[in-house]
C-alpha cells in the first residue's frame, strides 16, 4: 500500500513541476570565437576585454543571451541566415552591413605595419633597403591582408613575405631576429610578444623589444562590433544592445574594463589605446 501511495505522490509532484527539469535559456543565441587575442581569447581573464564589454552591455540592456562558441566563418553564416541571433566581434565593412545589422563600435583597433627598427618611419624606405641589396622580410599571418602599398612591393619581389598559420609564430620570428617587420593589430602583436619573451607583462616585454608603427596610407583600420540577423528581431536586439553599451560607457564602467586589462601595459601604450577610442567617438573627450 505504501508503494502505491508513493507512486501517486511522485506523479503528483511531477505534475506540479517539483521534479521538472530546469528550463533552457530562452534568451537570444549569441556566438563568439576564442582565437582573437587579446580581444577575445581563453588565454585572457573572462575570455578577453571585448567579451566583458559585450556581456555587460547585454546585461545592462536586460538581456540574458545563450552564449556559444562557434568557428568565426560558421558563426557569420549562421547569423546571416538566421540560425543564431548574434555574434561578436566583427570589423565593419560594407559587405557585412548588407547582410547583417551591426552594433555601435565596441572598440577601435587597426592592423598595422610594425617594426623593431626605430628609424624605419615610412613604408617607402623598404624600397631603399631592397635597392641596397637587403630584401626586407615581412611576416603576415595566413589569411591577413596588408596595405596595397606594401602588397605592391611583395608583388615586385622587393619585399619577402612569410605567412605562418598563427600570429604567435610571427612574434617568434621577431624574437629570433629572423624578421623585423610584422603586420597585425598592435595589441595582438604585444600579446604574443609577451608570450614569446616569457615576460609577465606587456610592459616587461617591451623593455627588450619595442615595436614602432610604420604609417601605411591604405592600411586596414577598423572598429569591432556585434552583428545581428538582418530582420526586425535582429534590429530590435541590436538597438537594445546599443542602449546597454551606451550605459556602460556613460557610467565609466567601460573605461574601468580597459584599465583592468591594460594596467600592465606601458603608459605610452595605454595612452595610445585610450586616445584611439576618443578619436573614433567611442569614449567621450576627457
Amino acid at each position: 500500500m505504501l508503494r502505491i501511495v508513493s507512486f501517486w505522490l511522485l506523479i503528483s509532484l511531477v505534475g506540479q513541476g517539483v521534479f521538472a527539469q530546469p528550463q533552457e535559456n530562452t534568451g537570444p543565441k549569441v556566438a563568439t570565437f576564442l582565437d582573437f587575442p587579446p580581444y577575445i581569447s581563453d588565454e585572457e581573464p573572462d575570455d578577453g576585454f571585448i567579451s566583458v564589454i559585450v556581456k555587460e552591455s547585454f546585461a545592462l540592456a536586460g538581456i540574458e543571451p545563450d552564449y556559444t562558441i562557434i568557428n568565426w566563418r560558421r558563426s557569420f553564416r549562421a547569423v546571416s541566415i538566421g540560425e543564431i541571433d548574434a555574434s561578436f566581434s566583427w570589423a565593419m565593412s560594407a559587405e557585412r552591413a548588407a547582410m547583417v545589422h551591426i552594433s555601435k563600435p565596441l572598440f577601435s583597433t587597426s592592423n598595422e605595419l610594425l617594426t623593431t627598427y626605430p628609424d624605419l618611419a615610412d613604408w617607402r624606405q623598404l624600397i631603399d633597403i631592397a635597392k641596397a641589396g637587403e630584401k626586407p622580410i615581412i611576416c603576415v599571418p595566413t589569411g591577413w591582408k596588408v596595405g596595397a602599398e606594401v602588397q605592391s612591393l611583395v608583388d615586385q619581389n622587393m619585399v619577402q613575405q612569410v605567412s605562418p598559420s598563427h600570429p604567435r609564430f610571427c612574434m617568434e620570428l621577431v624574437q629570433a631576429n629572423r624578421t623585423n617587420i610584422v603586420y597585425m593589430p598592435r595589441l595582438t602583436a604585444l600579446h604574443f610578444l609577451k608570450q614569446v619573451t616569457g615576460k609577465k607583462g606587456a610592459g616587461d616585454a617591451n623593455q627588450d623589444i619595442r615595436l614602432y608603427s610604420i604609417p601605411v596610407p591604405s592600411g586596414w583600420a577598423n572598429t569591432q562590433h556585434v552583428i545581428f540577423t538582418k530582420d526586425a528581431d535582429g534590429l530590435a536586439l541590436k538597438e537594445k544592445f546599443d542602449q546597454g553599451l551606451d550605459k556602460l560607457i556613460a557610467s565609466g564602467r567601460y573605461a574601468e574594463i580597459l584599465e583592468r586589462f591594460f594596467s600592465n601595459y606601458p603608459e605610452a601604450e595605454r595612452e595610445m589605446i585610450y586616445q584611439k577610442q576618443i578619436n573614433d567617438g567611442i569614449l567621450p573627450e576627457q
